[in-house]
């Protein structure tokens, strides 16, 4: 006979709850009067060897013995259990149990419980419960066999969800030999094929519903080799009409890992099939359009990627890596085949290095032109590249009269434009609505926001022709690490619509303080990526570093 306890305790066991009221779980300082129950050594050997706990009471349900399974089990010393209740130990138990268990013995020779056990800690664990008469010398004792069935439990419970996800999937699943016979199949299936529940699907074979049988056995094939197989089929209904199935197929192993049949989904991807079709009437005006596309794009990107001093590693250039003064890195990811992020670094004398970032509104052939023409003002305005505020400013008037409402559109640019001194250490910038900066401070093991911009604020490139840039200077010490960087890595966002820059980009400059600049540069775009939970950044990302190895003048 079998009892089952106490299903309403399943969600609290799950949780791990205690029960109700205190529980100690210190053993009492007193320890339980032994109990003599009769046995031969043999019998006690044999109890204490038994893989189950196991506890024998007195017909009242006093215990009287227990194993050391049932120690481990109930987290007990020896002898903790004894003269304890076995309705304390079993939960969700009153003083019915007991008759009702010696009741069922007269007729049954067990009885078997389910139910869960109570441990010192206040803690349940799922059980299964043998009980039996046992006859010890001259008097009758109740012997309870416990097993602990969690793990029992938690895999009903995942094949109970299965078996529900399953049942309401909205793909047509089928479970079949390797000989293609079906075994199993869901309500989808049965939708997709016009068939009803009192039509008899088990045992039919899965060629009858393809429009051509031979194109099954590939998947077959596979799944017989242990591989999986995707593909395209045209499939047939009940009623005669005919969809098209986008099929999954997977091996189905035994507990050997051999395949003994395979798992189908089909999915109707009937529409999808139609749509495709329709576009493939188009596909040859379409391809020559696109080929000279692609090969715009890639002319266009080639140039911008030319316009980029990748190579600029060192100031001076040419110096040996330990004789240089500066350490200079780059990284940049656009977003697409063209990006508009640029950046430029120039040699101004063999003592000061100018560096040169902006981020193009919007990508593309229009954001590469853009680039284009501020590599061709730069250049022009080489006069005055000394001087960060008036290189702005001008750059600024020249750029606005250029592409001043092209097509309706305000195309505009920030940038952020720095000559440093390696004689004196002297960092002058201005600032054109650009990500601010960050100096590491290696040797104080600080992070230095820079504040550039003027009492006036400050606005992009493009959009006020008369707008003035102020210079503002900052020192910079030997060990000192300069970080220019696009809003394509400060405004990426995380899950919950957090920016990078104000929840974790200082975070990793303190963390990698002292690491290499190139360590520097690949924790900052792996961290940026791992915040934002994707492989490809939304936006352009442009960084660029510069170490002060040492200055010239001191």
């Amino acid at each position: 006979m079998r009892i089952d306890l106490s299903p309403e305790l399943l969600e609290e066991a799950k949780r791990g709850r205690r029960k109700t009221g205190p529980i100690s779980t210190t053993p009492s300082a007193a320890q339980p009067r032994a109990v003599n129950v009769p046995g031969s050594i043999d019998f006690q050997q044999l109890l204490q060897n038994i893989y189950d706990a196991v506890l024998i009471t007195d017909m009242n349900g006093e215990v009287a013995m227990a194993n050391v399974r049932a120690n481990q089990f109930f987290l007990s010393e020896p002898g903790q259990l004894t003269r304890q209740s076995i309705l304390k130990l079993i939960a969700n138990t009153d003083e019915t149990l007991l008759p009702t268990i010696l009741e069922t013995l007269t007729a049954n020779r067990f009885v078997l419980l389910q139910g869960y056990c109570l441990r010192t800690d206040g803690l349940y664990f799922a059980a299964e419960i043998s009980v039996n008469r046992l006859r010890l010398g001259v008097r009758d004792y109740l012997s309870f066999f416990i097993r602990d069935i969690t793990l029992r439990k938690e895999q009903e419970e995942r094949l109970r969800t299965g078996h529900n996800a399953l049942q309401n999937a909205s793909s047509g699943i089928v479970i079949a030999g390797l000989g293609g016979h079906i075994e199993y199949w869901n309500p989808a299936f049965l939708a997709f094929f016009t068939l009803t529940e009192s039509q008899q699907v088990e045992g039919h074979d899965l060629h009858s519903f393809i429009c051509t049988p031979a194109a099954l056995d590939e998947a077959i094939s596979a799944a017989s080799a242990g591989q999986t197989w995707t593909g395209e089929l045209e499939m047939k209904r009940a009623d005669g009409t005919t969809f098209f199935g986008q099929v999954s197929v997977a091996p189905n192993l035994n507990t050997s890992g051999d395949p003994v049949g395979m798992v189908l989904s089909v999915l109707d991807v009937t529409p999808q099939k139609r749509a495709q079709q329709q576009l493939q009437a188009y596909a040859s005006e379409l391809h020559q359009w696109n080929q000279q596309m692609r090969e715009d794009l890639n002319i266009a990107s080639e140039l911008h990627e030319a316009f980029l001093p990748s190579e600029f590693t060192v100031f001076p250039r040419g110096s040996a890596p330990h004789d240089a003064l500066l350490q200079i890195r780059n990284l940049y990811c656009p977003s697409g085949t063209i990006g508009g992020d640029f950046f430029d670094i120039r040699a101004l004398s063999d003592h000061e290095v100018a560096f040169f970032i902006s981020d193009v509104m919007g990508h593309g052939i229009r954001s590469s032109l853009v680039v284009a023409t501020i590599r061709g003002l730069i250049e022009q305005l080489r006069t005055m590249a000394h001087e960060p505020g008036a290189f702005l400013t001008h750059l600024n008037a020249t750029y606005t009269t250029i592409f001043k409402h092209i097509g309706g559109t305000v195309v505009f640019s920030t940038a952020l434009y720095a000559v440093f001194d390696t004689r004196t250490g002297l960092l002058r910038c201005a600032n054109a609505s650009h990500p601010t900066p960050y100096i590491i401070r290696r040797e104080r093991s600080e992070i230095v926001k820079l504040s550039i911009a003027s009492s006036e604020g400050s606005a992009a490139l493009g959009i006020f022709p008369d707008k003035g840039y102020s210079t503002r200077e900052f020192q910079l010490f030997s060990g000192d690490v300069l970080l220019l960087y696009t809003d394509g890595l400060s405004e990426v966002e995380g899950p919950n619509g957090e920016l990078y820059e104000s929840s974790r980009l200082e975070d990793t400059l303190r963390a990698k303080i002292k690491s290499p600049i190139e360590e520097l540069l690949n924790s900052l775009l792996a961290d940026a990526k791992d915040f934002s939970g994707r492989e490809m950044f939304e936006d352009d990302v442009c960084l660029l570093v510069t170490e002060v190895q040492k200055l010239s003048g001191r």
